[in-house]
Protein backbone atom coordinates (compact mmCIF):
# COMPACT_ATOMS: atom_id res chain seq x y z
CA UNK A 1 0.00 0.00 0.00
CA UNK A 2 1.74 3.89 -0.77
CA UNK A 3 0.53 4.73 2.96
CA UNK A 4 0.07 1.89 5.47
CA UNK A 5 -2.33 2.26 8.28
CA UNK A 6 -1.13 2.03 11.82
CA UNK A 7 -3.87 1.50 14.83
CA UNK A 8 -4.34 4.95 16.49
CA UNK A 9 -6.09 6.34 18.87
CA UNK A 10 -7.80 8.77 16.79
CA UNK A 11 -5.10 11.67 16.92
CA UNK A 12 -4.54 10.50 13.12
CA UNK A 13 -8.19 12.39 12.85
CA UNK A 14 -7.87 14.94 15.02
CA UNK A 15 -5.19 15.76 12.84
CA UNK A 16 -6.88 15.82 9.69
CA UNK A 17 -9.35 17.45 11.19
CA UNK A 18 -6.99 20.34 12.02
CA UNK A 19 -5.61 20.77 8.72
CA UNK A 20 -8.50 20.43 6.70
CA UNK A 21 -9.93 23.38 9.16
CA UNK A 22 -7.40 25.82 8.10
CA UNK A 23 -7.72 24.99 4.19
CA UNK A 24 -11.23 25.33 4.46
CA UNK A 25 -10.84 28.86 6.16
CA UNK A 26 -8.81 29.81 3.79
CA UNK A 27 -10.41 28.58 0.79
CA UNK A 28 -13.17 30.85 1.53
CA UNK A 29 -10.62 33.93 2.14
CA UNK A 30 -9.53 33.27 -1.64
CA UNK A 31 -12.49 31.99 -3.56
CA UNK A 32 -15.54 33.15 -1.23
CA UNK A 33 -18.68 31.42 -0.09
CA UNK A 34 -19.80 30.50 3.26
CA UNK A 35 -18.71 27.36 4.42
CA UNK A 36 -20.75 26.56 7.94
CA UNK A 37 -18.81 27.46 10.81
CA UNK A 38 -15.12 26.71 9.63
CA UNK A 39 -15.18 28.93 7.03
CA UNK A 40 -15.27 31.33 9.70
CA UNK A 41 -13.63 29.65 12.54
CA UNK A 42 -11.32 27.44 11.12
CA UNK A 43 -8.56 29.82 10.99
CA UNK A 44 -8.65 29.70 15.13
CA UNK A 45 -10.11 26.33 14.92
CA UNK A 46 -7.17 24.18 13.31
CA UNK A 47 -4.38 25.94 14.43
CA UNK A 48 -5.81 25.24 18.39
CA UNK A 49 -6.14 22.05 17.61
CA UNK A 50 -2.80 21.59 16.29
CA UNK A 51 -1.64 22.98 19.81
CA UNK A 52 -3.18 21.01 21.72
CA UNK A 53 -1.85 17.39 19.48
CA UNK A 54 1.56 19.08 19.34
CA UNK A 55 0.80 19.66 23.53
CA UNK A 56 -0.43 15.78 23.28
CA UNK A 57 2.45 14.32 21.08
CA UNK A 58 5.28 16.02 22.02
CA UNK A 59 4.99 15.57 26.36
CA UNK A 60 4.89 12.06 25.54
CA UNK A 61 7.68 12.10 23.27
CA UNK A 62 10.57 13.67 25.58
CA UNK A 63 9.49 10.95 27.75
CA UNK A 64 11.09 8.67 25.53
CA UNK A 65 14.16 10.19 24.73
CA UNK A 66 17.35 11.72 25.38
CA UNK A 67 17.25 15.73 24.76
CA UNK A 68 19.61 15.11 22.22
CA UNK A 69 17.35 12.74 20.63
CA UNK A 70 14.27 14.79 21.26
CA UNK A 71 15.62 17.95 19.56
CA UNK A 72 17.21 16.03 16.71
CA UNK A 73 14.00 14.09 16.33
CA UNK A 74 12.13 17.83 16.40
CA UNK A 75 14.96 19.81 14.12
CA UNK A 76 14.67 16.82 10.95
CA UNK A 77 10.52 16.71 11.03
CA UNK A 78 9.97 20.52 11.14
CA UNK A 79 13.43 21.89 9.27
CA UNK A 80 13.76 19.37 6.04
CA UNK A 81 9.78 20.34 4.08
CA UNK A 82 9.47 23.96 5.67
CA UNK A 83 13.06 24.83 4.47
CA UNK A 84 11.53 23.18 1.10
CA UNK A 85 8.18 25.11 0.95
CA UNK A 86 9.63 28.45 2.37
CA UNK A 87 12.75 28.62 0.01
CA UNK A 88 11.38 27.29 -2.62
CA UNK A 89 8.13 29.38 -2.49
CA UNK A 90 10.30 32.35 -1.95
CA UNK A 91 12.17 31.69 -5.60
CA UNK A 92 9.39 30.99 -7.13
CA UNK A 93 7.38 34.25 -6.25
CA UNK A 94 10.70 36.10 -6.62
CA UNK A 95 9.78 39.44 -7.21
CA UNK A 96 12.78 41.07 -5.17
CA UNK A 97 12.96 37.87 -2.79
CA UNK A 98 16.47 37.71 -3.56
CA UNK A 99 17.41 41.26 -3.47
CA UNK A 100 15.73 41.15 -0.02
CA UNK A 101 17.21 38.09 0.91
CA UNK A 102 20.55 39.87 0.20
CA UNK A 103 19.47 43.13 1.75
CA UNK A 104 17.85 42.07 5.03
CA UNK A 105 20.23 38.51 5.53
CA UNK A 106 19.37 38.68 9.32
CA UNK A 107 15.62 38.58 8.43
CA UNK A 108 15.81 35.93 6.40
CA UNK A 109 17.96 33.75 8.92
CA UNK A 110 15.17 34.41 11.50
CA UNK A 111 12.61 32.74 9.04
CA UNK A 112 14.75 29.51 8.58
CA UNK A 113 15.51 29.40 12.18
CA UNK A 114 11.21 29.73 13.05
CA UNK A 115 11.79 32.94 14.93
CA UNK A 116 9.47 35.23 12.29
CA UNK A 117 6.94 35.87 14.74
CA UNK A 118 9.41 37.60 17.22
CA UNK A 119 10.66 40.21 14.70
CA UNK A 120 7.34 41.25 13.06
CA UNK A 121 9.95 43.19 10.11
CA UNK A 122 11.07 39.22 9.44
CA UNK A 123 7.59 37.78 8.94
CA UNK A 124 6.61 40.84 7.27
CA UNK A 125 9.19 41.19 4.44
CA UNK A 126 9.24 37.06 3.71
CA UNK A 127 5.70 36.05 4.61
CA UNK A 128 5.02 33.57 1.52
CA UNK A 129 3.56 30.92 3.40
CA UNK A 130 1.24 32.96 5.12
CA UNK A 131 1.05 30.37 7.99
CA UNK A 132 4.78 30.34 9.47
CA UNK A 133 3.72 32.63 12.61
CA UNK A 134 2.48 29.35 14.34
CA UNK A 135 5.78 27.52 14.20
CA UNK A 136 7.66 29.71 16.34
CA UNK A 137 4.95 29.76 18.41
CA UNK A 138 5.57 25.42 18.37
CA UNK A 139 9.06 26.16 18.42
CA UNK A 140 8.57 27.70 21.80
CA UNK A 141 6.92 24.85 23.23
CA UNK A 142 9.80 22.48 22.39
CA UNK A 143 11.78 24.81 23.98
CA UNK A 144 9.51 24.64 27.06
CA UNK A 145 8.78 21.03 27.10
CA UNK A 146 12.44 20.02 28.74
CA UNK A 147 11.91 22.46 31.41
CA UNK A 148 8.31 21.47 32.46
CA UNK A 149 9.03 17.95 32.61
CA UNK A 150 12.59 18.97 34.96
CA UNK A 151 10.53 21.13 37.10
CA UNK A 152 7.06 19.16 37.26
CA UNK A 153 7.17 15.75 35.28
CA UNK A 154 3.72 15.87 34.47
CA UNK A 155 0.70 18.54 34.15
CA UNK A 156 -0.81 18.50 37.05
CA UNK A 157 -4.39 20.11 37.06
CA UNK A 158 -2.76 23.34 39.38
CA UNK A 159 -0.55 23.81 36.32
CA UNK A 160 -3.37 23.23 34.08
CA UNK A 161 -4.99 26.16 35.56
CA UNK A 162 -1.99 28.22 36.24
CA UNK A 163 -1.76 28.43 32.24
CA UNK A 164 -5.30 29.17 31.29
CA UNK A 165 -4.67 31.94 34.13
CA UNK A 166 -1.84 33.58 32.41
CA UNK A 167 -3.02 33.12 29.01
CA UNK A 168 -5.44 34.58 29.50
CA UNK A 169 -4.36 37.48 31.57
CA UNK A 170 -1.90 38.01 28.29
CA UNK A 171 -4.35 38.14 25.89
CA UNK A 172 -6.76 40.70 27.48
CA UNK A 173 -3.92 43.35 28.65
CA UNK A 174 -2.37 42.51 24.91
CA UNK A 175 -6.14 43.01 23.04
CA UNK A 176 -6.06 46.28 24.86
CA UNK A 177 -3.22 47.49 23.30
CA UNK A 178 -0.90 47.89 26.46
CA UNK A 179 1.81 46.04 25.35
CA UNK A 180 1.84 47.58 21.61
CA UNK A 181 5.56 49.04 23.70
CA UNK A 182 7.15 45.54 22.34
CA UNK A 183 7.30 46.49 18.50
CA UNK A 184 7.81 49.61 17.24
CA UNK A 185 6.11 48.24 13.88
CA UNK A 186 2.79 47.57 15.93
CA UNK A 187 2.04 51.28 16.80
CA UNK A 188 -1.39 50.66 17.58
CA UNK A 189 -2.42 48.86 13.96
CA UNK A 190 -4.92 46.03 15.08
CA UNK A 191 -3.92 43.80 12.76
CA UNK A 192 0.08 43.65 13.74
CA UNK A 193 -1.05 43.62 17.28
CA UNK A 194 -3.34 40.65 16.43
CA UNK A 195 -0.45 38.66 14.51
CA UNK A 196 2.67 39.57 16.48
CA UNK A 197 1.38 39.92 20.36
CA UNK A 198 -2.55 38.45 21.21
CA UNK A 199 -1.31 35.26 18.85
CA UNK A 200 1.94 35.04 20.75
CA UNK A 201 3.46 32.12 22.56
CA UNK A 202 2.04 33.28 26.24
CA UNK A 203 -1.50 33.46 24.85
CA UNK A 204 -1.56 29.84 23.16
CA UNK A 205 0.22 28.37 26.00
CA UNK A 206 -2.67 27.19 27.59
CA UNK A 207 -3.80 25.13 24.85
CA UNK A 208 -0.51 22.94 24.85
CA UNK A 209 -0.64 22.57 28.32
CA UNK A 210 -4.33 20.90 27.80
CA UNK A 211 -3.09 18.53 25.78
CA UNK A 212 -0.16 17.85 27.64
CA UNK A 213 -2.56 17.55 30.58
CA UNK A 214 -4.43 15.06 28.70
CA UNK A 215 -1.82 12.78 28.02
CA UNK A 216 -0.91 12.82 31.81
CA UNK A 217 -3.96 11.89 32.68
CA UNK A 218 -5.23 10.09 29.80
CA UNK A 219 -6.22 6.79 32.10
CA UNK A 220 -8.18 8.90 35.26
CA UNK A 221 -9.59 10.73 31.77
CA UNK A 222 -10.54 6.94 30.75
CA UNK A 223 -11.94 5.80 34.23
CA UNK A 224 -14.19 9.23 34.63
CA UNK A 225 -15.11 10.60 31.51
CA UNK A 226 -18.08 9.36 29.09
CA UNK A 227 -17.45 9.84 25.56
CA UNK A 228 -21.39 10.93 24.53
CA UNK A 229 -20.92 13.31 27.17
CA UNK A 230 -17.89 14.57 26.26
CA UNK A 231 -18.87 15.08 22.61
CA UNK A 232 -22.07 16.96 24.10
CA UNK A 233 -19.60 19.43 25.68
CA UNK A 234 -17.59 20.01 22.61
CA UNK A 235 -20.76 20.35 20.03
CA UNK A 236 -22.12 23.09 22.79
CA UNK A 237 -18.96 25.31 23.04
CA UNK A 238 -18.33 25.16 19.18
CA UNK A 239 -21.87 26.15 18.73
CA UNK A 240 -21.37 29.32 21.26
CA UNK A 241 -18.34 29.99 19.50
CA UNK A 242 -20.22 33.78 18.09
CA UNK A 243 -21.35 34.60 21.50
CA UNK A 244 -17.81 34.51 23.74
CA UNK A 245 -16.01 37.31 24.90
CA UNK A 246 -14.77 39.25 21.90
CA UNK A 247 -11.44 38.44 22.53
CA UNK A 248 -9.41 35.76 20.59
CA UNK A 249 -7.78 33.46 21.38
CA UNK A 250 -9.79 32.59 24.34
CA UNK A 251 -9.36 29.46 26.82
CA UNK A 252 -12.80 28.53 26.18
CA UNK A 253 -12.24 27.16 22.62
CA UNK A 254 -9.46 25.26 23.90
CA UNK A 255 -11.81 23.58 26.39
CA UNK A 256 -14.03 22.57 23.73
CA UNK A 257 -11.56 20.91 21.38
CA UNK A 258 -9.76 19.28 24.93
CA UNK A 259 -13.42 17.61 25.28
CA UNK A 260 -13.29 16.73 21.41
CA UNK A 261 -10.00 15.27 21.90
CA UNK A 262 -10.54 12.75 25.28
CA UNK A 263 -13.49 12.06 23.08
CA UNK A 264 -11.06 11.14 20.12
CA UNK A 265 -8.80 9.33 22.44
CA UNK A 266 -11.70 7.13 24.22
CA UNK A 267 -13.04 6.04 21.49
CA UNK A 268 -12.90 2.69 19.04
CA UNK A 269 -10.26 3.64 16.43
CA UNK A 270 -11.52 5.46 13.56
CA UNK A 271 -10.43 3.22 10.20
CA UNK A 272 -10.09 5.49 7.88
CA UNK A 273 -7.64 5.40 5.10
CA UNK A 274 -8.45 9.41 4.05
CA UNK A 275 -8.17 10.49 7.02
CA UNK A 276 -4.95 8.64 8.29
CA UNK A 277 -3.73 9.99 4.48
CA UNK A 278 -4.60 13.26 5.46
CA UNK A 279 -2.85 13.31 8.64
CA UNK A 280 0.21 11.94 7.18
CA UNK A 281 0.28 14.70 5.00
CA UNK A 282 -0.96 17.17 7.03
CA UNK A 283 2.36 19.02 7.37
CA UNK A 284 2.88 19.46 3.70
CA UNK A 285 -0.68 20.45 3.19
CA UNK A 286 -0.58 23.30 6.03
CA UNK A 287 2.56 24.91 4.19
CA UNK A 288 1.71 24.73 0.32
CA UNK A 289 -1.95 25.43 0.51
CA UNK A 290 -2.26 29.24 0.81
CA UNK A 291 0.53 29.44 -1.54
CA UNK A 292 -1.36 27.26 -4.00
CA UNK A 293 -4.85 28.65 -3.69
CA UNK A 294 -3.69 31.92 -4.31
CA UNK A 295 -1.66 30.75 -7.72
CA UNK A 296 -4.55 29.39 -8.75
CA UNK A 297 -6.91 32.21 -8.34
CA UNK A 298 -3.92 35.00 -9.73
CA UNK A 299 -2.57 33.20 -11.94
CA UNK A 300 -4.61 30.63 -13.52
CA UNK A 301 -7.76 32.95 -12.81
CA UNK A 302 -9.67 30.25 -11.42
CA UNK A 303 -12.78 31.23 -9.61
CA UNK A 304 -14.96 29.56 -6.85
CA UNK A 305 -16.10 26.05 -7.51
CA UNK A 306 -13.35 24.90 -10.27
CA UNK A 307 -10.48 27.00 -8.80
CA UNK A 308 -11.71 25.17 -5.52
CA UNK A 309 -11.40 22.03 -6.91
CA UNK A 310 -7.84 22.50 -8.64
CA UNK A 311 -6.77 23.94 -5.37
CA UNK A 312 -7.46 20.42 -3.65
CA UNK A 313 -6.14 18.14 -6.55
CA UNK A 314 -2.36 20.27 -6.38
CA UNK A 315 -2.46 20.81 -2.60
CA UNK A 316 -2.69 16.79 -2.69
CA UNK A 317 -0.42 16.19 -5.18
CA UNK A 318 2.09 18.16 -4.33
CA UNK A 319 1.76 17.20 -0.23
CA UNK A 320 1.88 13.86 -1.23
CA UNK A 321 5.07 14.24 -3.36
CA UNK A 322 6.58 16.46 -1.00
CA UNK A 323 5.85 13.86 2.13
CA UNK A 324 8.02 11.23 0.52
CA UNK A 325 10.84 13.09 -1.33
CA UNK A 326 11.20 15.24 1.73
CA UNK A 327 9.70 14.68 5.04
CA UNK A 328 10.26 11.02 5.12
CA UNK A 329 13.48 11.13 4.21
CA UNK A 330 13.85 13.48 6.75
CA UNK A 331 12.18 11.67 9.16
CA UNK A 332 14.94 8.81 8.66
CA UNK A 333 17.71 10.68 8.60
CA UNK A 334 16.60 12.63 12.30
CA UNK A 335 15.82 8.83 13.66
CA UNK A 336 19.32 7.33 12.43
CA UNK A 337 21.21 10.21 13.63
CA UNK A 338 19.34 10.18 17.32
CA UNK A 339 19.63 6.77 17.86
CA UNK A 340 23.45 6.84 16.87
CA UNK A 341 23.42 9.69 19.43
CA UNK A 342 21.92 7.97 21.80
CA UNK A 343 24.02 4.75 21.35
CA UNK A 344 27.27 7.04 22.09
CA UNK A 345 25.89 8.11 24.94
CA UNK A 346 25.00 4.68 26.65
CA UNK A 347 28.80 3.63 25.79
CA UNK A 348 30.33 6.34 27.90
Amino acid sequence: MFFTQRPHNNIDFLRSLAVVSVFIHHAQVVFGGNFPFLGDYGGQFGPQLFFLISGYLIFASYQKYSLREYTIHRAFRILPAYWFYFIGVLLWNSNGNLAQMAKEPLYFIANLTLLQQVFPTALIHFDVLHVTWTLTVELFWYLCVPLIYIFWKKITLRFLVASIILSTIFVVIASQGKLDFIYSEVQSNWQMRYLFIINSFPVQFCFFVMGAFIYCNRQWLGERVNIFTAMLLAIFIFLMKPYYIDINPIFITGLGLSFLMVAAILAKPLQSKISFFISEVSFSIYLCHFPVLLWVRQSLGLEGLVGLVVSIALTLLLSTLSYWWIERPGMNWGRRLANQSGARSRER
